[in-house]
């Protein structure tokens, strides 16, 4: 069985609600009719995920290209909208929990768009005999590159809200040179140890504020940071917009 995590939300969006709306009821027809034509099976999704299964790994890999074709064709050519797509495939005996939350971490993490593993690239070229991935659209993981991922996500999601938390502590706990950490992090992501976790908890911190989970200083401690203003200050770098303005417009 072949998982497939979409993804194109942050919460974030600085267009207008119409046009916001029209995107969507494109992209969630395109993509309805595209899993339709590969027998794409929808296990969950909302306005801005999806999570599908395939019984066909030479169905899902298509489908993947397919969706990501199409979303160019139902995004707004304004300079203002900034939606992405972000895909990721993973082959798994059984659907589980455990799966589906591999999927989304390489589709929320990696920098490329398309992504997949080794052994679905491996299982997908030997059921098509004459076919291979297509490097300049599809980036595949090698093993070592899953592990690592793994790895440090595993301590990032139990860490992130330590005010503590330091480069030495993770390198420590994966037994990784500084050095080695920075190139395959940066590597898979495009960011540096630094930058990676600070986004990382900025987005955390988003997904606090979007939930209504404390007031701007409870979630800026409960995300890390040693001080609102520094939250603030470094959501307004990120996001381009003030925490409070942000639950003026997106908060639930």
């Amino acid at each position: 069985m072949t998982i497939m995590v979409i993804e194109i939300s942050d919460f974030m969006t600085r267009v207008e609600a119409v046009q916001y709306t029209i995107f969507t009821q494109k992209f969630h027809s395109s993509v309805a009719k595209t899993l339709g034509k590969y027998r794409g099976h929808i296990q969950s999704n909302d306005n801005n995920n999806y999570v599908v299964t395939f019984n066909s790994v030479t169905d899902a890999v298509q489908c993947a290209l397919d969706i990501q074709y199409k979303f160019k064709y139902v995004t707004p050519k304004h300079k203002s909208f900034s939606r992405k797509l972000n895909l990721a495939l993973v082959y798994t005996d059984k659907f589980n929990e455990k799966a589906v939350d591999t999927c989304k971490r390489l589709c929320e993490t990696v920098k490329d768009q398309l992504v997949i593993t080794s052994q679905l690239k491996a299982l997908y070229e030997k059921v098509n005999e004459h076919a291979e991935i297509d490097k300049s659209l599809i980036r595949t993981l090698k093993p070592k590159e899953e592990e690592f991922l793994i790895n440090f996500m595993d301590f990032l999601e139990i860490n992130w809200h330590d005010a503590q938390l330091n480069i030495g502590k993770i390198t420590q706990s994966l037994g990784l040179t500084y050095g080695q950490l920075y190139w395959r992090l940066h590597k898979l992501t495009g960011y540096t140890p630094q930058r990676f976790i600070k986004d990382f908890r900025l987005h955390k911190g988003m997904l606090l504020l979007h939930n209504q989970r404390g007031n701007i200083s409870q979630v800026a401690k409960n995300a890390g940071f040693k001080s609102a203003t520094h939250f603030s200050d470094s959501f307004l770098e990120t996001y381009g917009i003030r925490p409070s303005k942000y639950v003026q417009q997106h908060a639930l």
